[in-house]
């Protein structure tokens, strides 16, 4: 008899086999075993996200309803997802929720509550250094944001900080004159 197909009622002593109550409670207990081994399988899924195959991690998405979570992504994206959804379920709608997934899907990204630039209440920017937020990755940032935010929290702007190498050239010059004003007049005598 395998854990996840338990039956107790086969395993009461022949004096219990006839009390309704105990046979009630073997049924329950069935249920609970059942439902306590799958819990315990899937935590040897989450020993082994590393190794599973993409479809594995979409269908472990699915069973655990990460909103937030992108089938088009990357299988690295869909691992950091997946091992921090917990997480982010737990502080859902806070900064830290936000960054986190964010920086999942788009790399570095802060952000900045409307306090930390003199905005209105409830309000916040982000700044990233992925310039595909704003151009072809918009959508998606915009969706995966909205799904992570508090509701109550509004977006003013998405800031892209972007560096880069270039020549420089700079010089100084040091260049000093002088005027001297000199009137000259006619000798008058007098």
């Amino acid at each position: 008899m395998k854990l996840e197909n338990i039956e107790f009622q086969k395993l009461l002593p022949q004096f219990m086999q006839q009390d309704c109550a105990i046979i009630g409670l073997s049924y329950g207990t069935n249920e609970i075993i059942k439902e306590l081994h799958q819990k315990a399988a899937l935590l040897t899924t989450w020993d082994k996200i590393d190794q599973l195959s993409e479809q594995e991690l979409d269908m472990l998405a699915d069973e655990l309803y990460i909103t937030w979570y992108n089938k088009m992504a990357s299988i690295e994206i869909k691992r950091d997802i997946i091992k921090n959804s917990d997480m982010v379920y737990r502080k859902m709608g806070t900064r830290w929720a936000v960054e986190n997934v964010i920086s999942s899907y788009f790399g570095d990204a802060m952000l900045q509550e409307w306090f930390e630039y003199n905005g209105e209440p409830g309000h916040f920017k982000v700044i990233s250094s992925n310039p595909l937020i704003s151009n072809e990755k918009f959508e998606q940032f915009f969706d995966i944001l909205h799904k992570v935010k508090r509701g109550s929290a509004h977006l003013d702007s998405i800031l892209i900080s972007l560096t880069g190498h270039m020549k420089l050239h700079t010089g100084v010059a040091y260049h000093e004159t002088s005027h001297e004003k000199i009137i000259l007049g006619k000798n008058r005598k007098e």
